[in-house]
């Protein structure tokens, strides 16, 4: 076991569980100085004498209307906080460069307010202060075990602050037996430390009991695996923000979980993200990928989400970064299958030009050294093997969070001829996005005319604005299914939503 990560478990599951309070895990790197706050302090300045750079602890952070809060520290830095997305959130912002942090609270509401809880302090410079994540897939089969256990070593080597277990940790059907006698003895060995999600194969048992048992306790309903009803959580590593998804079977995301990620994504204040979760949403070993997945994608990359790490497929695949229509960008979401944690593999036999390495004859780990600005990353072979992979990345949102919108509704729609019907479209800001939206719509077969209750609409920053689709269909119109494509543009970018119109 390690020591050093052993302390870290009470935090993990304070993350991992979060109170109705909303509490967000801070992991910090190594040698950083961790101090508290007295309570209900709401200091316009803060210093640690000697430190490089700090990062504020709130306990509370409520702002309405127009109300701000400025952050201002004496290396330079600034971040300005707005909107309502933080309310009853217990969280640390991005680390600022400085000895010192300054508060300007431009507060004209009464119930406008803020306390911190503490803060971070770095002796070395910010640039220069790493922290390193673990993780596979796919892991622990009693069919070739000890694969499972070479791998487990691997992630001991590295001794990480986070280990990431990416689904279908526990072989066959993820029971509670399966998980103490496949996983525990290899993977379990630094369980303290393990950030898990769900896959496919823990729930071939029912509410994959097996798997919360395992990590939360038998029958104890939240902890370092989420809330039963969920199994999806956010925490903080470093200035890294990491997101751990419950992607289940591969079917429809659920509507709670997306409005989960909405809420989460528009109070990320860090510079680097990650989401990780047991389905890929493209891949070209033996599946295709999950469309199922494109809300998640599209959301992810309206954030300007920097990695999206998944197993299912048992090989390694690294993709070019992308957005939610799988189209390369340079701003994109760069996917990662890690499926290779000891469970049997398979050969990755298909090409794609976006497919940059692939690989299915090698266990192994892949390993993030994380900075505030980027990501160096390494496929870890077992021992005796020696095929390996290396890239890097800088975060999106190093230099400043980034405005988008997405565009969302319900994908399809049954009309009669001669009857008219609707549905909402949804236009969601991230990053603080606010400004007009243009909505076009194409693919109407003859006889069916469509208007916009509004339009354009702007959205609040970081919210949501609708406007109703109202379809109209001719007596005379072509029966069938056409695809329709609503399109919605700020004259900087064109974001779309399909919709599948059945006209009978």
């Amino acid at each position: 076991m390690i020591p050093r990560l052993l302390c870290l478990f009470p935090f993990l599951l304070l993350a991992a569980a979060p109170t109705r309070a909303q509490q967000t895990l801070q992991l910090p790197e190594d040698g950083v100085v961790v101090r508290a706050l007295p309570a209900d302090a709401a200091p316009a300045r803060v210093c640690a004498p000697g430190a490089r750079w700090l990062r504020l602890g709130f306990a509370e952070l409520t702002l309405r209307g127009e109300d701000r809060l400025v952050l201002a520290s004496d290396g330079g830095d600034r971040l300005a906080l707005a909107g309502p997305q933080w309310e009853g959130r217990r969280f640390y912002v991005r680390a600022l460069r400085g000895a010192c942090v300054s508060l300007a609270a431009d507060f004209h509401d009464a119930a406008s307010r803020y306390r911190l809880s503490g803060y971070q302090a770095g002796a070395q410079p910010l640039q220069a202060t790493t922290v390193t994540v673990a993780g596979a897939g796919d892991l622990c089969s009693d069919i070739t075990p000890g694969d499972c256990v070479k791998t487990s070593d691997l992630v001991i080597a590295i001794n990480p602050t986070v280990a990431l277990a990416i689904g279908d940790n526990a072989y066959a059907s993820g029971t509670l037996a399966e998980y103490t006698s496949n996983y525990d003895p290899a993977w379990g060995r630094f369980k303290a430390l393990t950030a898990p999600v769900p896959g496919n194969h823990e729930y071939l048992t029912t509410g994959a009991s097996g798997y919360f048992d395992y990590f939360n306790g038998a029958g104890v309903q939240t902890g370092p695996a989420g809330d039963r009803s969920e199994g999806w959580y956010s925490y903080d590593v470093g200035d890294w923000h990491f997101i751990a998804l419950n992607s289940k079977s591969g079917g429809t995301v659920s509507s709670a979980q997306l409005a989960w990620l909405d809420a989460d994504l528009h109070a990320d204040t860090k510079p680097c993200t990650a989401a990780y979760f047991h389905h890929p949403f493209i891949s070209r070993g033996r599946y295709n990928g999950y469309a199922t997945l494109k809300p998640v994608f599209d959301r992810l990359y309206a954030s300007r989400a920097d990695l999206a790490l998944v197993g299912h497929d048992h090989d390694y695949q690294r993709w070019a970064p992308m957005d939610g229509n799988q189209v390369a960008q340079a701003d994109g979401v760069r996917e990662v299958i890690v499926g290779t944690g000891g469970a049997e593999l398979s050969p990755v036999t298909r090409t794609h030009p976006l497919l940059q390495a692939s690989q299915g004859d090698t266990f192994g780990v892949l390993r993030l050294d994380l900075t505030t600005t980027g990501y160096n990353a390494s496929f870890v072979p077992i021992a005796g093997k020696t095929w390996t992979d290396s890239f890097s990345g800088s975060c999106h949102r190093a230099q400043g969070v980034v405005g988008d919108f997405l565009l969302s509704g319900t994908t399809g729609i049954s009309i009669p001829r001669g009857s008219s019907g609707g549905k909402l479209i949804t236009v969601t800001s991230y990053g603080g996005f606010n400004a007009p939206v243009t909505l076009s719509l194409s693919g109407l077969p003859a006889g069916v005319t469509g208007t916009f209750s509004a339009n354009p609409v702007t959205p609040p920053p970081d919210g949501s604005i609708t406007s109703r689709l109202v379809l109209r269909v001719a007596s005379t119109a072509t029966t069938g299914t056409f695809a329709l494509t609503v399109s919605g543009t700020d004259g900087k970018f064109v974001r779309t939503f399909a919709i599948k119109l059945i006209v009978k």
